[in-house]
Parts: C-alpha cells; structure tokens; sequence
C-alpha cells in the first residue's frame, strides 16, 4: 500500500492529544505520590503459586504441575503471583520490589500479574542466562496471548513451557542487553559521541536475531518501530554533531560527501516519522494496514543506519583522532575553558529574566546554566584522564575526547539556549500586537459574515476573551503563551470564516498571514528541536514524530505559499498544533524521568565508536532510560527492557525446599539500580 499524505488543515489529532494527556498523568502521579488505597503492596511470596485475585480456581493444580516440570526439567523456578491491581505502583518496580522481598535467586523467574489494571511484568536476575529476546519470545508468544484472553491459569502454565522451551534451544536468542546507565538523564546524552559506534553493532545484531514484522505481534511491532526511530534519530544527530567537528577541522569540501550521505539519511528518517505520524492521526487504519505502515518504518530505519553505517571507516579514517588525540584534548582543554567563561553571563541574563517574566514563560531554560556547568566540570575532568591515558592507553584517550567533545556541545547548546529564549520574549510583545489585530479583523468579519451563526458567535466570543487578556498588563509576564491563545483563538475563527469568504479573499488574507505565521512556526521548530535534542537522552519517538511532522509541513508551506497561499497557511497552524504537542510531550517526558532519577548527579559515561551507528544497548544517548514509544533500557529494536531490583529482604532459608540454594540477597537500595531484568505490559 502507498503512505497517504496528510491534507492540508487536518483536524489536529485526537491520538495526539490523549498521549499527551495519558504523559501528563503519569507524571501528576508521579510528582504527586497520589496512588490507590493499598491494596496489595509487593508481596514476600511463600509458594510457587499465589493467587490474591481469586483467579485461579480449580487451574492451581495445573500450575503447580507445570512449574514442577519447568524446575525438573531445567535450571529454572517459576514463581506466579496474581492480584488485582499493582497498588499504584509501575508494574515493573512492584515485580521488582517482590522478586527482592521474596529473596529469589539468579536461576528465579517470577511472573507478576494484576488482573484489574490489566498489566503482567517478568522480573529474573539480571545474571540469568536467558536472554533477552528469550524473555521477550515467552513473553509475546506463549503468555501475553493467554493473558488477553483472561485465561489466568493458562498464561502460567504458557509460561512455564515457554521457558523450558528457550532453555532448550528452542527460543529466539539473542545478545542481551542486561545494563542500563546510572547518570542523571539530563546528561547522559553528551556521552552520546563516546558511545554510538559499539551500540550501531549490538543494533544490528539485535536487529537480526528477532523475528521479522509478520511474525510478531502488533503490540511488538508498534514498540519496535518506537524504538527505531528514537535509535536512528539519535544516529543521525550524532552524525551531525561529528561531521561538524569534522567540518571546523578539515573544510567543508572534504566532508562533502558525509554530508550527503547525512541528508539522505535525514530524509529517509523523515519519511519514516510521516509514516509514524499517520498512525497516530484521526485516521483509523486496519491491523493489517498498521502492521504494514510500521513495517515501512522498520524498513525506512534501517536504510537511514545502514547508510550511515557504510560511511563509518571512511569517516574515522578523514578524523584519525588515534593520531590526533594529544593535540585533540589539548584543544578541548583550552575550549572547555572558553566555554566556561560565558557562564557568568548566561546565569546573569537567567537570573534578568526571572525578575521580568513568570516561571512558566522560563521553564525550558530553568535550569540550563547549571546543567552547562556540570558538563564543563565533567569535560575537564574527562580531558585530564584522557591526556594521562595517551602513552599508556591511546584507545581509552581518543574515547575520552570524544565524550569532551559531546559534553561541549551540549554546554555550548544549552547556552545558547538561554540566550535565545530571552530574544524570544523580548520580541512576543510586537506579535501578539499583530495577531491581536489580525484577530479584531475576523471578530469584524464575523459580524458581516454570520451574525447569527451559534458557532461563530461563539469563537468570536472566545476571541474577545483572548485579546482583552492580551491586553491585561499581568499577560507580559508569560508572553509567549499569550501569542499561543491569540493564535488558537484565530485559527478556530478563521476556519468557521473561510467557507463563508470569496475565494480570492481567502487567498489574499491567506497571503497576507503567511508570512508571519510561517515565521512564528518556524522560530518554534528551532525551539522545539533544540529541547528535544538536549533531553535526548529521555524521550521517546511520540515527541520527535510530532516535531519531524511539523518539519515537514513548513516545507511543503514554503512550497505552496507562491500558488496556493490558503493551503500554506493551513499547513503551517497544522504544523503549529504539532509542535505545541511536541513540546508538551517532551517537556513532560523529561520532567518525569528527572522526578525518577536518583539525586547522584555523577554521570556514567561510555567511550568509543563515532560516525553513524545508532544508540543501542551498552550506552549512548539510550543507555538505562526507555519512553513510550517502545525504546527500553535493553535498547535496540526488540521490546524487552531491564529491569533493576528496588529493595531488599532477609527471608528465612527454609522458605521454599525448591527454591535456588544459591539465592543472593538483595542490598537495600532505592531507584531499582540492582540489574534486574524482563519486560511485560497490557493485555
């Protein structure tokens, strides 16, 4: 089937909107602590089977029957655990928190289901010897099918086949992908240039080892393609930040064919995101016409990394850091320095702007220069171990200079940032003037139009609300959301107006809108691209389809503003309501993962690798953090995550005769950092 091509003035997406309304629950419930009345709290398991929800019945015997065989018949323990709900807690920390208080050891499988929130989690040692994609094969293949189909009994006794199964050699394996980074999210993403090269191998590997799109179930599918585009999208920025090194180092001619190679791969992974984005539109697809749509974004994925890829020798070749690298750090030493000295004012300029402008109108900067500063502070420390490494170590040296390298970017980057955002502000008031009045036209309009039109009368009432707020002094503390009301305010008046305006007035006030309009869209494509960049590290591919969607719809206004100035126009406000989900989103996803993660701001940084190769399993820009979108702390394209174990327990020795003699006890730890490992999910 062929992509269908979005309209110009689609209605904005209501799939959109409730995932930005679905993140920001989450992150009310997080932030807040608000959760259920407990319920069932994780639980210290006394035998194989527990069955707090009353599901079982007369199917307990079979159970039992099917773990003692799992256990005879290899390494491995079953241990099932049903209830109604997860207490307010994510599936995986409670699987987790039970897995320790229970004590279960390296060879222990516990599978954790609630049947009321209908949500099941794996939790195994992160030492077991199932891989991940064993993991995910008995989680897809044999229990989540039971599960949907409520037959509780079945989906464990599916269980306990599906792991005998693997344990034989019958399952997919594959390489696992157990550990996850514990740094702070906000800065894992500068160790993104010290890690994308080994990730790119462990990415095809994985890529090639699961099972292809017609054999998976959609639900997988859906995570796969999540996971692909967050992985290439991340390939192609770190691509870009290189060639720039390689750029400022070598010229322009001699990179020239990266940096085609770079734009094809950049519209390749565009072509992917608007085929993303489809799926998430008003438009309701088939299961076959999904399954086909997200096997075009695998597809699209994997022509962007392999064309990256293929350049991969060459470029490490032009840069040679191996025979560069003393005089390499000896530059980021002193441009980490450099750098360093715009701090003052970068802080001075924030602390300027908070006394002017609400928090809300400062809330994508908040917190910039100090997130600068600590990547400076980690530069110079990574530029001092690298230069001691260079006569013993050349290797680790020239991966050292390259995480420099990122967290000056970065630095540099968030800068900037602050910089701009003042420009910003300064500049709203003049263009909310301009779409004030743009606005009292169409309130003009509307009266010679339809005066006793029940709908226009009230989008003109909404649109006089808009402008006297606008006018209200306390407006110019958060100017930007002010322009963003008088926007929605006229767009929504101006399409119940258009039908109703000749043709060639639509066109001329069209044309007389654009430009500003397109101006104003792409301004916040900049914006939006650069908070999406800087918290990399943390979202999911939800934000980057919204931001990769609007890209492209101001291109195609661009195109169309000459010959069809109606169609431009409609093209950039779709695109407008794209990059306020985007923010939304993004913002959301960051703040989240921040609430999550644990105060240590010390940073794990990986080293190696450079041009190209997509963020996978064992670091990067990926390492430890998933998003909605289907990337998991395993990385990679299959949808199994690790999960890390969050408490301890001292449980007596002659709990279970059955269970691992070698069952090692958990310290007690917070923010599930102990390297547990397994997925789940609805069902």
């Amino acid at each position: 089937m062929t992509d269908p091509a979005p309209v110009p003035g689609a209605p904005t997406v209501r799939r959109a909107g409730a995932a930005v309304a679905t993140v920001l629950l989450a992150l009310l419930t997080l932030l807040a602590g608000a959760g259920r009345a407990a319920a069932e709290p994780p639980q210290d398991l006394r035998d194989e089977v527990t069955d707090l929800a009353g599901v079982l019945g007369t199917g307990t015997d079979d159970v039992t029957a099917a773990l003692d065989e799992l256990a005879d018949a290899t390494p491995y323990q079953l241990f099932v655990v049903y209830v109604a709900t997860f207490d307010g807690l994510d599936a995986a920390d409670w699987a987790d928190r039970t897995a320790g208080l229970s004590d279960l050891g390296p060879d222990d499988i516990l599978l954790a289901v609630a049947v009321e929130d209908r949500r099941y989690q794996v939790s195994v040692d992160g030492a077991i010897a199932l891989t991940d994609d064993d993991l995910r094969v008995v989680e897809t293949e044999y229990v989540e099918p039971a599960l949907s189909d409520d037959d509780w009994a079945g989906a464990a006794v599916a269980a306990a086949e599906g792991y005998a199964a693997v344990a034989d050699g019958g399952g997919s394996g594959g390489s696992s992908g157990g550990s996850g980074s514990g740094a702070a999210p906000w800065l894992v993403g500068a160790g993104v240039l010290g890690a994308v090269g080994v990730g790119g191998v462990l990415l095809r590997r994985r890529r090639s080892a699961t099972p292809g799109p017609a054999a998976v179930p959609l639900r997988e599918l859906e995570q796969r393609a999540g996971a692909a585009l967050v992985a290439v999208d991340e390939a192609v920025q770190s691509s870009t930040q290189e060639l720039g090194f390689a750029q400022a180092q070598f010229g322009t001619e001699a990179t020239r064919v990266f940096e085609d190679v770079l734009a094809d791969a950049r519209a390749t992974l565009a072509a992917a995101f608007a085929v993303r984005q489809q799926l998430d539109d008003d438009e309701r697809e088939t299961r076959d016409e999904r399954r086909a749509m997200l096997g075009r974004v695998l597809d699209l994925c994997a022509q962007a990394d392999a064309a990256l890829d293929a350049q991969k020798s060459a470029f490490d070749t032009l840069r040679d850091l191996h025979a560069r690298a003393p005089q390499v750090l000896t530059d980021l030493g002193l441009r980490t320095e450099e750098v360093a000295g715009r701090l003052p004012a970068a802080r001075a300029a924030l602390d300027a702007l908070g006394a002017t402008y609400a928090p809300a109108a400062l809330e994508s900067v908040a917190g910039h220069v100090d997130r600068a500063a600590a990547l400076l502070d980690h530069a110079r420390t990574v530029v001092a171990q690298g230069t001691a490494a260079l006569d013993s170590d050349r290797g680790a040296a020239v991966g050292l200079a390259r995480t420099a390298e990122g967290c000056l970017g970065q630095a540099v980057a968030l800068l900037d940032a602050v910089g701009r955002a003042g420009d910003d502000l300064a500049a709203a008031p003049a263009r909310i003037d301009a779409a004030s009045a743009s606005l009292a036209a169409d309130v003009d309009d509307a009266a010679r139009l339809a005066p006793d039109d029940d709908a226009v009368t009230a989008a003109v009432y909404a649109a006089r609300a808009a402008r006297s707020a606008a006018a209200d002094p306390r407006a110019a503390a958060d100017p930007l959301a002010t322009l963003a009301a008088l926007t929605t305010a006229e767009e929504r008046l101006d399409g119940l107006l258009a039908p109703l305006r000749a043709e060639e007035e639509n066109r001329a006030r069209a044309r007389a809108r654009l430009a500003a309009t397109l101006a104003s869209v792409r301004a916040e494509i900049g914006s939006v691209t650069e908070l999406v960049r800087l918290d990399a590290a943390v979202l999911s591919a939800a934000p980057r389809t919204r931001l990769a969607e609007a890209q492209r719809l101001a291109g195609e206004a661009e195109a169309l503003a000459d010959t069809d100035p109606v169609g431009a126009l409609a093209h950039t406000q779709h695109a407008s309501r794209l990059l306020a989900e985007a923010r939304t989103l993004a913002c959301t996803e960051a703040a989240i993962a921040r609430a999550a993660a644990r105060p240590d701001p010390t940073p794990s940084w990986s080293t190696g690798g450079s041009w190209g190769s997509s963020s996978s399993s064992g670091g990067g820009w990926l390492a430890g953090w998933g998003g909605s979108g289907g990337s998991s702390s395993g990385g990679g394209w299959s949808s199994g995550s690790s999960r890390r174990s969050s408490s301890s327990s001292r449980r007596s020795s002659s709990s279970s005769s059955r269970r691992s003699s070698s069952s090692s006890r958990r310290s007690s730890s917070s923010g599930r950092s102990s390297g547990r490992r397994g997925g789940g999910g609805r069902f």
